[in-house]
């Protein structure tokens, strides 16, 4: 009787959910400009906000020159301190406030914006020394930031599209 190493000895025949898939749900802002966002909303009002895959700089293929969180003359996104529980000192973002710009190669720039009430948590500094994590890591290690939403705030706000809606979206 032939022995067999064990992960030969077992036939996996369903595709395993992603950490994303299993415990966040996907809620998208559609953008005049093609500039579309996608939200990660998880059961403990933790919102992770990403490029959506019909982004114009991803569906362009755009290269990426740059990641400023510096969106005004007195306002940069890196300089967030939170502290404690409550998230003290979380700077107050609205569905429109700008989180961070994006610069690309061919000197476009698009603004990304928050989608979703709330404290902003956490930006994703990671992205101004690798940029391209944007388009190669859009939902894990590409995120661009971590709003925690309000009690109250829902998260099926009327402006979002459902995955089964973007899903059955015609993009072409």
């Amino acid at each position: 009787m032939e022995v067999l190493p064990i992960e030969e000895s077992v036939e996996l025949v369903d595709k395993y959910p992603s950490v994303v898939d299993r415990y966040f749900t996907r809620q998208y802002v559609m953008g005049q400009q093609k500039d579309d966002i996608c939200l990660l909303f998880h059961s403990n009002k933790i919102c992770v906000v990403t490029l959506a895959k019909t982004h114009i700089i991803l569906k362009d293929d755009k290269s990426i020159k740059s990641v400023n969180f510096k969106v005004s003359k007195n306002v940069d996104r890196t300089e967030n301190k939170v502290k404690g529980k409550g998230k003290r000192g979380g700077q107050i973002v609205e569905e429109n406030s700008i989180l961070c710009i994006i610069q690309c190669e061919d000197g476009s720039e698009y603004p990304i914006k928050a989608g979703v009430k709330g404290k902003l948590v956490e930006v994703n500094e990671n992205l101004i020394a690798n940029p391209e994590l944007l388009k190669t890591k859009t939902e894990t290690n590409g995120y661009i930031a971590v709003v925690v939403q309000r009690l109250g705030d829902r998260k099926n706000d009327p402006n979002y599209v459902s995955q089964e809606e973007y899903d059955d979206m015609n993009f072409e």
